[in-house]
């Protein structure tokens, strides 16, 4: 199996450089063999190697779920400090209170096996690249960061600035995954791949993939467990949260059957926290709005963004942002029992 790069007459071997990559990918299954047909090139974008646009906006995990749209947030109130620090505490009140930490977030991402990379690699035109499209484009899941087979302890980090070396370490780890890598760095060149350091032998894939609808009892439940025991605590760590299983098993975050491409409520839950966290983002220290479990983040496109789990019924979040001698307060509709996340006009 091997990609070919179809682009001005030029081949491009190894990981397209992650952000300097083709317009077009092509993969040739059976190349050689007589009577096979060449599979259609994949068109992941015209302009391979731009930088994403993030939307501003808000997305949550019942009903404005990533890739139907942002729900649009409104312009926020510009007041002084002195009213700023009049609701300092109030638990309904999350306000910024500090410069960002230095340690910066790599994003949010999953683990992908070479099976499931093979399953990718094997849907038929132009469901692949629908499907290949929507787990990285920032308009619909986002994920910035896939490790190879299984989450390392400690990784050899293969990105855009990454030299052959690396992109070589990366292809002998699995030639499958390194080839929908290829693919996936033409949207995304802030893109991450982490390779285990030691042979590692990928976690089982157990039990069937859940299958829930928004508002319902499981998803609910899914959704939390998620949010308390693997984004949030993963964030605090300054460590990229990191899904175990893509489409497979009980912890698939796509469900890819015959039709579209369905996001579980883990899936849901992954793009939701990686609309908040754009690769680079430094979180910000906080004061109050203790009626909701939240994270500020500093982003790199200069836009700061709210992730909030919202464990009780719906409510309205004022969040403070400091700007110069003023302060930008803006409220957030959080739905219940839901993750929101919120990126922030000025």
């Amino acid at each position: 199996m091997m990609f070919r790069v179809l682009a001005t007459g030029l081949t491009v071997t190894g990981l397209v450089a992650l952000g300097v990559g083709p317009v077009r990918v092509a993969l040739d299954r059976n190349p050689g063999v007589a009577g096979e047909p060449e599979r259609p090139p994949i068109v992941l974008t015209s302009s391979p190697g731009a930088a994403p646009a993030w939307l501003t906006g808000s997305v949550d995990t019942v009903r404005h779920l990533p890739g139907d749209g942002p729900r649009r947030v409104a312009k926020p109130e510009r007041i002084d400090l002195a009213s700023a620090l009049e609701v300092l505490e109030a638990p309904d009140t999350l306000s910024v209170v500090g410069a960002s930490e230095d340690a910066r977030l790599p994003g949010v991402g999953v683990v992908v096996t070479e099976a499931e990379a093979e399953q990718l690699v094997d849907l038929d035109e132009p469901r692949r690249t629908r499907v290949l499209t929507r787990l990285v484009d920032t308009g619909a899941m986002g994920l910035s960061v896939f490790a190879v087979g299984a989450a390392p302890d400690k990784a050899l980090v293969v990105d855009g600035d990454s030299g052959p070396g690396r992109q070589e370490k990366l292809r002998r780890a699995s030639v499958p995954v390194a080839d929908v890598v290829e693919g996936w760095a033409q949207l995304r060149p802030d893109l991450r791949a982490l390779v285990n350091r030691q042979q590692v032998e990928p976690a089982p894939r157990t039990g069937e993939v859940p299958v829930a609808e928004p508002r319902e009892k499981a998803w609910e439940r899914a959704v939390s467990r998620v949010v308390r025991r693997e984004i949030l605590p993963a964030l605090d760590e300054g460590r990229a949260p990191l899904a175990p299983a893509l489409t497979t098993g009980e912890d698939a975050l796509v469900l890819l059957g015959d039709g579209p491409v369905r996001m579980t409520a883990r899936g849901a839950a992954y793009a939701v926290a990686a609309r908040a966290v754009q690769p680079g983002s430094r979180l910000l220290p906080t004061r109050g709005g203790e009626v909701v479990d939240a994270r500020v983040v500093q982003r790199p496109d200069g836009r700061v963004a709210v992730l909030a789990w919202n464990d009780g019924p719906a409510t309205t979040l004022t969040v403070q942002v400091p700007e110069g001698d003023r302060v930008l307060r803006y409220r957030l509709r959080l739905p219940g029992r839901a993750l929101t996340a919120a990126v922030l006009r000025r």
